[in-house]
């Protein structure tokens, strides 16, 4: 794990915040993908959720990833 960088940005009209290029790349996200706040106390933490495949796959160990992708876009689970 490399040197926790501190970031001073403002918070937008709507409650937003910006996250700059190289800290998105350093989470391994893109624009538009989720991520999981987590807040204890007076900090937030931030990290990438997994998609909702990778989810089934970790729960029901399954490997076949073309399956489990299948089920998912059938909503046939729900």
């Amino acid at each position: 794990m490399g040197m926790m960088q501190t970031l001073a940005e403002r918070i937008g009209p709507k409650g937003e915040i910006k996250l700059p290029k190289h800290v998105l790349e350093a989470l391994g996200v893109k624009i538009g993908e989720e991520v999981i706040l987590a807040v204890k106390g007076r900090v937030v933490l931030i990290k990438p959720a997994q998609n909702l495949t990778g989810k089934i796959t970790e729960t029901i160990k399954l490997d076949d990833q073309k399956l489990i992708e299948e089920i998912v876009e059938s909503e046939e689970w729900l």
